[in-house]
């Protein structure tokens, strides 16, 4: 270090002895004496400085000298093992405790051989004796111990970069055992190398990779001058598979190796990247499969005149595809809280000795298709040997093949009209995408269940009539001041998926409550006032819910009317001769538990002419036309004089002026070639 800044920290409580190793440095290194007052009153500092700016620092207390350490950086420490405030070994365990890198000289009043060695072994990098010092002896000792601590550091950060390094490489025997490794092995593999010397590399390699390994390794032993490129999976300590590129070199004939060589890097990351673009890959594939499914089944749906055919097609599409298995629907039984199954495909007897309930107490009411049902949302198995609720029909699905399943609710606006349950022979085959195409399958057959319903109600002759009561209807949104007069709800249409528009009306001294109930409740976004007569007042509510009405419709009924008075709502409902009278009930009071069932009656319309305009309101309007029709009508666009224009129905609508006309006179001419007796009422222009 000749030439280079020279930082010593002396702690020595011997004013004698300090003086004298200070001589020794100014000898040895023809040093200047400079004293240097600290400033806070301490005269025990002394600061030597050479012309090139070595240093010598002196402390007489060991804790003097730890918090001077603290603060400055030395490059080495001469410390007397007998100090004021420490003794002995302690003195320097005490310092190497806390600063394990600094290179320390002991000084030792003895001539003893066995302290000197005693300080050695407890962390020290020399030890001299006071009495035999010698200005050369003391730089010497003073500058092997800055070396010898460089050099220990060195090791430690080239020992620290191997263990933390993704590489391991290893030495092998030809027949594959290992005769080394780095410590990186215990970071990489979990393994500390001690355990796999001796151990042969092929048995902790993935069976998929034994051959072509053992091929590349045995080329390398026939041909030295060869370089063997592979990559394997290794068994890491936990179980798991770590992926490793290797090299290797025939260093059998080195003297210093006599081996294999090989030369491995964790590669698991970009593996795990590549093996996802491939499943994405194969994904992508499948869904495009699916979309083609989903496509051809919400075709076909859509022309069956019954729900029974509407169930039966879209089973045998799933099961006719290549991504599917089978394919059925249940429909739950209230008596008997269990599933009848109405239609499947793809597979014949699956369910004859299976019961499959809706009672979450049961073990048969655990699996997927129960759930659904209980829960209303779509249910799916990623891998029926892994999942322990689907335990009871473990044996029928290795009989049947399949690996994995849905169970999909079919429902339209809130009614639960089944489940749809799809099986693959592949597991995980419903996540993400996937889950969320076949999620839409259950909302398309749903949608088609209900219109068929809808279309059978308004076709039939004879209805039943269910009259409802509902005490204090709107204290549920907060409302207590409801209007005194009677207030007429008369219709709800569709315009979107999640928009409405109500009509009503109601005498001109209630509108201010009316106003307030649009207020309280949160499903109603506004209200418009559309006329104004001597007896009443028409409105317009804009709402974000089908509400009770688009719930009954849903089932096939229809609201016939709603008249609210003094806080009570008396709803008035007609439904089919086939429709379960008590999933409507249900439906109602899920919306509004409180309502009461009041009469049911059974009803016969005479009049043909309203049959002939059920007709064609239903099998020749169009959903677009039906929606323009009742929009404009309820509004008051064909009163005179109009309370809306036609530009105002467009807008609410959220169409054109033009649009609009286009789509009213197509669908005028169509009722009024109904009602004049026109059997064939025309196209659409």
């Amino acid at each position: 270090m000749t030439g280079e800044e020279a930082r010593i920290l002396l702690v020595e409580d011997n004013p004698g002895d300090a003086r004298y190793i200070r001589t020794m440095l100014e000898e040895a290194m023809e040093l200047s004496e400079r004293t240097v007052d600290r400033g806070d009153g301490n005269a025990d500092e002394r600061v030597l400085s050479t012309e090139d700016g070595s240093s010598l620092v002196h402390e007489q207390r060991l804790s003097a000298g730890l918090d001077r350490l603290e603060s400055t950086d030395f490059d080495v420490v001469l410390l007397d093992l007998g100090l004021p405030d420490s003794k002995g070994m302690n003195t320097l365990t005490t310092l190497v405790e806390e600063f394990p890198m600094e290179p320390v000289v002991v000084l030792t009043g003895l001539s003893d051989r066995e302290v000197g060695t005693k300080a050695l072994r407890q962390g020290a990098d020399e030890y001299l004796v006071k009495d035999e010092i010698s200005p050369d002896l003391l730089i010497r000792s003073v500058y092997h111990a800055i070396e010898r601590q460089a050099h220990r550091r060195e090791q430690r950060r080239y020992a620290t970069l191997i263990e933390e390094s993704t590489d391991v490489n290893a030495i092998l025997d030809p027949d594959g055992t290992f005769q080394y490794l780095t410590p990186s092995v215990e970071h990489v593999l979990g393994y500390e190398a001690d355990e796999l010397v001796g151990e042969r590399v092929f048995d902790y390699l993935h069976p998929d990779d034994h051959e072509p390994t053992k091929r590349e390794f045995a080329a390398l032993i026939e041909s030295p001058d060869d370089r063997a490129n592979v990559e394997f999976r290794f068994e890491h300590a936990d179980g798991t598979w770590v992926d490793l590129s290797a090299r290797g070199r025939n260093l059998l004939d080195d003297p210093a190796i006599e081996g294999i060589v090989v030369y491995t890097h964790d590669v698991t990351e970009r593996k795990e990247r590549e093996r996802q673009l491939e499943s994405q890959r194969e994904r992508l594939a499948a869904l495009n499969q699916l979309n083609g499914v989903v496509h051809g089944v919400t075709e076909a749906v859509i022309e069956q005149s019954t729900r029974e055919e509407i169930e039966r097609i879209a089973c045998e599409r799933l099961a006719d595809s290549s991504s599917y298995e089978f394919a059925w629907v249940g429909r739950p039984d209230p008596k008997t809280q269990t599933i009848d199954v109405t239609a499947e495909a793809g597979v014949e007897g699956y369910l004859d000795d299976v019961t499959i309930s809706m009672d979450s107490n049961e073990e048969a009411g655990q699996g997927p298709t129960g759930r659904a049902i209980r829960e209303a949302e779509i249910q799916t198995t990623q891998n029926i040997h892994s999942d322990p609720r689907h335990e009871p029909w473990q044996d029928v699905a290795d009989e049947y093949g399949y690996r994995s399943s849905a169970a999909i609710p079919i429902m339209y606006e809130g009614t639960l009209y089944g489940v749809l349950n799809v099986y693959a022979d592949r597991p995980e085959a419903f996540r993400d995408e996937e889950r969320a195409v076949v999620e839409y399958l259950g909302e398309i057959i749903g949608h088609a269940i209900a219109a068929v319903d809808r279309k059978r109600a308004l076709m039939s002759e004879s209805v039943v009539e269910l009259e409802f009561r509902i005490q204090n209807a709107y204290e549920t949104y907060g409302i207590e001041a409801m209007p005194e007069d009677t207030v007429t709800l008369s219709q709800v249409v569709p315009v979107s998926d999640d928009e409405f528009l109500m009509y009503g009306s109601v005498p001109e001294d209630s509108v201010d409550a009316v106003e307030r109930i649009a207020e309280g409740n949160p499903t109603w976004e506004s209200i418009t006032i559309l006329d104004e007569d001597v007896d009443e007042v028409r409105f317009e509510v804009r709402m974000t819910d089908a509400t009770v009405m688009s719930r009954v419709a849903s089932l096939g009924g229809s609201v016939e009317s709603v008249i609210i008075e003094n806080g009570d709502l008396r709803m008035t409902v007609h439904l089919p001769q086939e429709i379960e009278v008590r999933r409507v009930i249900d439906a109602v009071q899920n919306h509004f538990p409180q309502a009461e069932p009041l009469a049911r009656r059974q009803i016969t319309d005479p009049d043909d002419h309203t049959h002939r305009l059920k007709r064609i309101w239903t099998a020749e309007l169009t959903d677009r036309q039906r929606t323009v029709l009742e929009t404009a009508y309820y509004s008051g666009y064909f009163e005179w004089p109009r309370s809306t224009s036609g530009e105002d129905v467009a807008e609410s609508l959220g169409i054109s002026a033009a649009t609009f006309s286009e789509h009213l006179r197509a669908a005028e001419n169509k009722v009024f070639g109904g009602l004049v007796g026109d059997e064939d009422v025309g196209s659409d222009s």
